[in-house]
C-alpha cells in the first residue's frame, strides 16, 4: 500500500510540475500530495465492476461479464418446477458480449455442465442471482437437479 502512495504520490507531483524527488517515507508522499493537489486533480478511478464469469466465444475469443453489465439488463421470470425463478435472459447476456447466432451453448461451474441449444435459449432460460453472489441457470428445458450452479464459464459453439 506505501508504495502505491508513493507511486501515485511521484505521478502527481510530476504531473503538477514539481521536482520528483522521492520522499523518504510514504507518509511524507501523501502530505506533500495533499498539500499541492488541487480540487480539480484527475478524478478518483472507482474499482471496476466484478466478473461473474466469461463467455467463450464461437472464435475462441473470451468476454468478461460483470456485475454491472448484468445488473443493466432487464430481468424476466421462468417458472420452474413450481418455483418463479427472477434473473435476465441467457439470451440478453449473450448479446452483451455479441453473440447472437449459434449453434449451442455450454454453462459450467460447481455443479452439473449443461447444453443448451440455440432453440433452448429462449424466454424460458435465465440466468438467476444465487444466495452467494454468483448465478445458477434456471429453465424449463432441464431438471432443477441438473441446473448449473455458480457459473464461471458459457462456452458458445
Amino acid at each position: 500500500m506505501k508504495k502505491l502512495l508513493l507511486v501515485i504520490s511521484i505521478f502527481l507531483l510530476t504531473a503538477c510540475g514539481a521536482n520528483p524527488t522521492a520522499p523518504t517515507t510514504a507518509e511524507a508522499s501523501v502530505t506533500e500530495v495533499s498539500a499541492s493537489a488541487a480540487p480539480t486533480e484527475e478524478p478518483v478511478i472507482e474499482p471496476s465492476s466484478p466478473v461473474l464469469f466469461k463467455i467463450v466465444k464461437a472464435d475462441g475469443s473470451t468476454f468478461d461479464v460483470t456485475l454491472e453489465a448484468v445488473k443493466s439488463l432487464p430481468l424476466a421470470r421462468v417458472q420452474a418446477e413450481g418455483k418463479m425463478e427472477e434473473g435476465p435472459y441467457l439470451a440478453d447476456i449473450l448479446a452483451l458480449a455479441g453473440v447472437t447466432e449459434f449453434v449451442e451453448v455450454t454453462l459450467t461451474g460447481s455443479s452439473n455442465p449443461a447444453t443448451l441449444t440455440f432453440e433452448q435459449v429462449d424466454n424460458n432460460t435465465i440466468l438467476d442471482f444465487n444466495n452467494h453472489g454468483t448465478m445458477k441457470l434456471a429453465t424449463t428445458y432441464i431438471a432443477k437437479a441438473a441446473w448449473t450452479k455458480d457459473v464461471a464459464e458459457i462456452t458458445v459453439k
